[in-house]
């Protein structure tokens, strides 16, 4: 159980890792110059076809951290008691799970306000000064939401040295 948990939970946490990675490193600069006329519609799509995917695997990340957990040795009574989340691995299990937490706020700011709103007066206000303002509110949630992922790696990578 725990080989099969773990296995799908990296698998989703890579594509999400990933899909922020090829985001920031891939399609923004490739909408700042030779598709620069396309951005709000590149952004659009894309951007709402990995939110709704991202939606879907978060879930399935939490259910397969819990069976990773089980398949490690851990029981639903440990996980209840005090004790262990006071241990080294139950206090970095706990960060990860708040930096987690905090990631899916963000997540959720950027996916259903920020970014279509910012997609939107793309399109409809290339120039104007509230589409600028959008625009750097959603790149910033976007690159928080990385630095909040690569932090949950960290957190990750801890807990599987132990």
């Amino acid at each position: 159980m725990y080989v099969w948990s773990a296995l799908i939970h990296i698998i989703i946490a890579c594509f999400w890792i990933g899909g922020m990675l090829f985001m920031v490193a891939i399609l923004v600069p490739a909408t700042r110059n030779k598709l620069a006329s396309q951005r709000g519609l590149l952004f659009t799509e894309l951007g709402t076809r990995f939110s709704r995917m991202s939606w879907l695997l978060f879930p399935i990340l939490f259910i397969t951290g819990i069976t990773a957990l089980l398949g490690r040795g851990y029981s639903i009574q440990d996980l209840l008691s005090m004790s262990f989340w006071k241990s080294m691995y139950g206090t970095t299990l706990l960060n990860k799970l708040t930096v987690f937490s905090l990631m899916l706020i963000v997540t959720a700011i950027h996916d259903f306000w920020l970014g279509p709103k910012a997609a939107t007066l793309m399109d409809s206000k290339p120039d104007s000064d509230l589409t600028k303002t959008y625009r750097k509110a959603s790149s910033w949630g976007g690159r928080i939401n990385l630095v909040l992922g690569l932090v949950i790696l960290y957190f990750a990578v801890s807990l599987v040295r132990w």
